[in-house]
Formats: C-alpha cells, sequence, structure tokens
C-alpha cells in the first residue's frame, strides 16, 4: 500500500516496464520446442555455473534497475523484498520462456543479475525517496524527471563503470587530449548541446544560482570519472563543449527561466535532427519504414542496445521536458517531438545503414507518459500539514511556488 500522499500512478510506470522488459525479451514471439531438447527448467539449471560477460551483466542489472526503482518508490521498505522476488519471478519466467524462443538462451546468471538489478534499483528507490536531500537543494524527489534524465545520461556517458588504478589507463585515457588534439565544428557543436542539456537539467532540480556552481563540479567529476573508468578516453570536444555551454548557461541567466529553457530546448533539437539525418547524403531509392517497435534495439547485443537505450531516452525525453518547460504545457511538447522524430525516421529510409523505424518516434511518447505519471514538484512535502512542516520545508515549498509563478504554471495556494 503506498504511503499517504504518494497515489499509486509508481504502479503504472512498473507495468509500463514490465511490459517493455516482456517485450523486448520474447520478440519476435514464435514459440516452438527445440528439436531434441530438454524440458525448460531442465535447461536453466544445467545453465548454473556459467559465467556472464561483464557487459552482458551490466546491461541485465541496468535493464531491471527501474522496474525495482519504481516497484519500490514512495513506498514502506519492506516493500524492497516484495519488489525483488516480483523482479525475481518475472525474469525466471521469462528465461523459461525464451527457452521456447528460438535465437534466444535460457541463463541463469541472466536471472541472477536480472533480480540484482531489481535489488538495486529498489535500494536506489529507498534511498531517493522522500527521506533523500541534498545540502541546500532539499529532496531530489521534487523534480524527479530532470533527476531521471541525468540518471539515464551517467548511466550512458560513465559505461562501463569499472574504475581502474593502473597509471597506463590514466595516460591513455588523456593521451588523445595531450598528444593529438583534434576539434571539428560538429564534435564541438554537439557536445556544447549535451552539456547545455545537462546545465538545463541541473538548474531544473537546484536553484537557479546555486546551479552555477553545482554544473562545473558536476561537469568535473564526470570527466574525471571517465578518465578512471576502464576504455574511456577524453576528446578536446568534451571539456570544450562543457565550457562553452556553461559561458552560453552563464549569458541565458539574463533572459526569464521559460525563454533561457526554450533556448536550450531549440539547441538540442537541432542537435537531435542533425543527429538522425547526418550525413545528409539521401539516396535515390528508399526502404521499407519500420512499423515494429524498438526491433532495430533488439538486433544486436544487449550492452550495445541497453546503451543505445538510454542515450535515445535521455535525448528525447531532455526534449520533450525542455520543450515542454518552456511551453508551459508538455501535451504539445511531447506531440510536436514525436512528430518530429517520426519525419526523420521516415527521412532515414533514404540513408544509408539507419533503421528508419517508428521507435524513436514512440519512445517521446512513452517519455512524456513516464513523466506525466512522476509526481509534480512539491508533491514530495505535501504529505505534511502546514503545522507540521518545519521551516527548512516551508521555505523550499515557498520557493517551489516563487519557481511555479515564474513559469506560469498555477499552484494550490491552499495547500
Amino acid at each position: 500500500m503506498a504511503e499517504p500522499g504518494r497515489p499509486p500512478r509508481f504502479w503504472l510506470i512498473t507495468v509500463l516496464i514490465a511490459v517493455v522488459i516482456a517485450y523486448g525479451s520474447l520478440y519476435p514471439f514464435e514459440f516452438r520446442p527445440p528439436p531434441g531438447g530438454a524440458d525448460a527448467m531442465t535447461a536453466f539449471l544445467a545453465s548454473v555455473g556459467q559465467r556472464p560477460g561483464r557487459s552482458d551483466a551490466l546491461a541485465n542489472i541496468l535493464l531491471y534497475m527501474p522496474f525495482g526503482f519504481f516497484f519500490s518508490l514512495g513506498r514502506r521498505t519492506g516493500t524492497l523484498i516484495l519488489a525483488t522476488a516480483a523482479g525475481g519471478a518475472m525474469s525466471l519466467c521469462l528465461e523459461l520462456a525464451q527457452y521456447y524462443d528460438p535465437g534466444r538462451v535460457t541463463s541463469f546468471s541472466d536471472f541472477a543479475t536480472n533480480t540484482l538489478g531489481t535489488l538495486l534499483g529498489g535500494l536506489a528507490a529507498m534511498a531517493f525517496g522522500d527521506r533523500f536531500r541534498l545540502p541546500r537543494i532539499g529532496h531530489v524527489a521534487n523534480e524527479p524527471a530532470p533527476m531521471l534524465l541525468l540518471l539515464s545520461w551517467l548511466a550512458y556517458r560513465l559505461y562501463p563503470y569499472v574504475p581502474s588504478t593502473d597509471l597506463h589507463k590514466f595516460w591513455n585515457a588523456l593521451k588523445p587530449l595531450v598528444l593529438t588534439p583534434s576539434l571539428t565544428g560538429y564534435d564541438l557543436f554537439r557536445q556544447t548541446a549535451i552539456w547545455l542539456t545537462v546545465i538545463a537539467l541541473i538548474e531544473a532540480i537546484t536553484r537557479r544560482w546555486l546551479c552555477a556552481f553545482v554544473a562545473p563540479l558536476f561537469a568535473v567529476a564526470v570527466l574525471c570519472a571517465k578518465v578512471l573508468i576502464v576504455g574511456a578516453v577524453i576528446r578536446l570536444a568534451e571539456p570544450a563543449g562543457a565550457a562553452l555551454a556553461f559561458a552560453i548557461w552563464l549569458l541565458l541567466l539574463l533572459l526569464p527561466v521559460r525563454l533561457s529553457t526554450g533556448v536550450v530546448a531549440l539547441v538540442l533539437l537541432a542537435y537531435v535532427t542533425a543527429l538522425r539525418l547526418e550525413p545528409f547524403e539521401f539516396q535515390a531509392d528508399g526502404r521499407e519504414f519500420g512499423w515494429i517497435p524498438f526491433r532495430s534495439l533488439m538486433q544486436g547485443s544487449l550492452h550495445a542496445d541497453t546503451l543505445a537505450f538510454l542515450e535515445k531516452f535521455f535525448l528525447y525525453g531532455s526534449l520533450v521536458y525542455l520543450l515542454g518547460k518552456a511551453l508551459g504545457r508538455r501535451l504539445p511538447a511531447a506531440l510536436f517531438t514525436a512528430a518530429l522524430l517520426f519525419a526523420t525516421s521516415w527521412a532515414e529510409t533514404w540513408l544509408p545503414g539507419r533503421s528508419a523505424e517508428i521507435t524513436d518516434a514512440l519512445m517521446a511518447l512513452i517519455a512524456a507518459i513516464i513523466f506525466a505519471l512522476l509526481p509534480a514538484s512539491g508533491d514530495a512535502g505535501s504529505t505534511l500539514p502546514p503545522a507540521r512542516l518545519t521551516a527548512r520545508q516551508r521555505q523550499l515549498r515557498d520557493w517551489q511556488r516563487e519557481q511555479a509563478r515564474e513559469l506560469g504554471v498555477e499552484t494550490d495556494r491552499g495547500r
């Protein structure tokens, strides 16, 4: 049972995530018994002891973490056990069903890593729930949408999350920056657009003036983390793009919030369009458009597909969020983003090496649905009556109302 003041809309997100996981695990739904094979449970138990690859294990964990997170978010600690059991049961059922799905493999290690991912997601929900606060920022749960987008970007950018203590690795990570620095206009534009989006998301979570201190520290922390992570390298475009984005953001502080957010959204819109249509070399003959959702994401390796999903969710979700914040209405922003992605996907039928399918437009709509189901700003503190609010909570509530008025959003003055 959800805690008072926490409506059960998280269950809708949980069900949506479960449907996506099941769809991706069982597509194309052509089930038949393998010739000469044993039963599914025997094959499942026979795989005990097989060690998974590191990338596959991390991908399985990332796949089930959102399920555990939203299953447990806003609920009591005891729900963590139920969430882990539900994630494990779902994974077990899918693993057994995959035995009859040609091209799929029944694996105990997948079941174990999926269950672990559910557990870690539940633990994250307990940490980022109503009781989690950041110094001078307050409840992180007050702005869950930009936090979710930032987490998806970090999960994509910092993969495979494995640090190294090898000094040669540190040098190899910095070698392209020191010995062979190169910077193209497109690379600089790409990194600037991404970092400008990241800064705008940080600004949505923190106070506007506080973002001037948080954003540079966040950028330095991410770049230093990449130096430590196995296989990651730092190229000149990354720090240059981060610095240029911060300089642009300082200029945008002179504008009202909605206008500056709109500028960032337009920059991101230009980058997403360029990303999808480059190198702008259209062929004379087009190919068939793909109407099956997520088909291209299920044809590669699991870790590559997971990273592609995280990147797309960050880009398209950020576009929906920033446009919605600039317009004051999320539905037109979601429909516009979906229409743009559908149009560019259709144009990709004339581009070589592109998937050209409905998936990207659908992901924008899914992101909009998730944002609509998440609690609005200030919901996290609405469970307490005014008499029980601490001075810090009252200050946070008043600041949220001031931000809402600045954005042109109606606030509940009777709360």
